[in-house]
């Protein structure tokens, strides 16, 4: 990441997250996006006008503020529906270096839960990374959310620092902000459930994976009510070093999701197992038995 790095040791508790009100709240929310996402081009940060509009017509944009105005998160959301159900849909939420693991982005969506109970909404919906790994635990696991829906290259190639030069596919997840916890999942669950991409060890000390083979495995399929979708632990260290199996990891992981989904499987958690060396990253697919 390019953006400017943080204090070494930032004041959480002086952090207010609020609803940008003015705008120069929306400014800072702005200087947030890029700083957040170490983006160089405007085009890629959100307009004030548009962060006004869906503001004040069921929409919601968040900051996270220091006493002096700067806001050192922000997360902009709209309405949107999901599966004929209106739900709050997150566009981006984003925390700037130097205030990362500090439980800001956790705070956030616990004021989005609220926003969308106060305002009648069962769901936030929003938009991630499959291959990211600590994304995707915090998503389903820490939040509880689920996902069956994956998306080839949503927003096109990018250049922020985040995206640049790789393909833009994104897993949708629903958060049910009105249902009830899911029960845990089995910490044994790596090391017992079957995996649907196979993989090689890699003279790199890491793992390679192979082509998902989808068409045999329609029978087992069947025989499944669980399965497990394996990603690397580290893509961001992946894309710098080694790029080509960086990109082989996102074909295959596109494969064994579109194959799952298209059989009734959803992602519902991610775990790791701790076994192995190096540490191995899979997310959990359930489905109904009948």
């Amino acid at each position: 990441m390019t953006s400017p790095a943080g204090p070494q040791t930032p004041i959480i508790d002086e952090i207010i997250i609020r609803r940008a009100e003015t705008v120069a709240d929306h400014r800072a929310c702005q200087d947030a996006q890029r700083r957040a996402w170490g983006i160089q081009e405007d085009g890629y940060v959100i307009p004030i006008a548009t962060m006004v509009g869906a503001n004040l017509h069921g929409g919601l944009v968040l900051g996270a503020f220091l006493p002096d105005g700067e806001a050192v998160a922000m997360s902009f959301a709209f309405l949107g529906r999901v599966e004929g159900r209106i739900c709050l849909y997150s566009q981006l939420t984003g925390v700037v270096p130097g205030y990362q693991s500090h439980g800001l982005g956790y705070r956030i969506k616990m004021h989005q839960r609220e926003f969308a109970r106060d305002e009648g909404l069962v769901a936030i919906a929003w938009a991630f990374d499959p291959l990211q790994s600590g994304n995707a635990h915090f998503n389903l696991s820490r939040l509880g959310a689920t996902a069956v829906r994956y998306i080839d290259n949503m927003y096109g190639e990018r250049t922020d620092a985040l995206n640049a030069g790789v393909a833009t596919d994104r897993l949708i997840v629903e958060w049910d902000i009105a249902g009830d916890e899911r029960t845990p999942i089995a910490p044994d669950a790596a090391t017992l459930l079957p995996r649907l991409i196979p993989t090689t060890a890699g003279p790199w000390g890491g793992t390679d994976p192979d082509a998902v083979p989808t068409a045999g495995l329609t029978p087992r399929f069947d025989e499944w009510p669980s399965l497990l979708i394996e990603i690397p632990a580290d893509i961001a260290r992946l894309r710098r070093e080694r790029p080509e199996l960086a990109e082989r990891w996102r074909s295959a992981v596109r494969q064994a999701f579109q194959s799952s989904f298209a059989r009734g499987y959803r992602a519902v958690g991610v775990v790791r197992d701790a076994s192995s060396t190096p540490r191995r990253v899979f997310y959990v697919l359930e489905r109904p038995l009948s």
